[in-house]
């Protein structure tokens, strides 16, 4: 009697997983007409595999948390920020403004020529006129904020319309002070001296 036997493990799809087939020997007497497969099923390994899967997912309650959680942090910022970009205006407008004195100042002394820093409080506009002769226009304007009183030492406060400072040719100014106020009522106060150097710088709330 002739007998004959195959082995071989091969691995199929069982159910979307890999499963390992053995195939059993079996003899021609036993009147079998194939292989018979036996599947061995690892139960215990695709169990473990969708625990983890399940474990390293995110849970819809868990991902609504974490939007709660931000947008209760976005609120509690949200306040500050908006209050740093405001003074941030405010501290680019008086940068302008001790820049424009500065260089009102250095044009008087090396042209040897009188000139006015004249402010145009319905724009916000600073303009350097030139007395006796003439210069290059030089314009600047303040952004976000507004002038609200520039007070000319010697002279009342001038609330709306256009004043003039004047600067001499030997680098003199008459002392002068600008407020600058945004659309919350925070303001800064710049204080220039007769040399067109800022003197001081208030800031507070209205």
């Amino acid at each position: 009697m002739i007998q004959w036997s195959f082995l071989q493990n091969s691995r199929v799809r069982h159910g979307g997983r890999p499963s390992i087939v053995e195939n059993r020997p079996f003899s021609a007497s036993s009147g079998g007409s194939g292989f018979v497969p036996t599947v061995l099923a690892k139960n215990h390994s695709i169990t473990e595999s969708l625990n983890r899967s399940f474990s390293s997912a995110f849970t819809l309650i868990e991902v609504l948390l974490v939007i709660v959680v931000m947008g209760i942090a976005a609120a509690i910022a949200m306040p500050s920020f908006v209050r740093s970009i405001q003074g941030q205006r405010l501290s680019a407008a008086a940068r302008t403004l001790t820049t424009v004195a500065r260089y009102a100042r250095s044009m008087a002394v090396l042209k040897q020529s009188d000139l006015a820093l004249t402010f145009n409080l319905a724009n916000g506009q600073v303009d350097l006129v030139s007395l006796n002769t003439s210069l290059p226009s030089f314009s600047r304007s303040v952004d976000g904020v507004r002038l609200q009183e520039v007070t000319i030492e010697g002279a009342d406060p001038v609330t709306e319309g256009t004043c003039s400072v004047p600067f001499l040719r030997n680098g003199v100014c008459v002392p002068f002070a600008v407020t600058i106020v945004d659309h919350n009522g925070n303001y800064v106060i710049l204080k220039v001296d007769a040399l067109g150097s800022v003197k001081s710088k208030v800031f507070g709330t209205q």
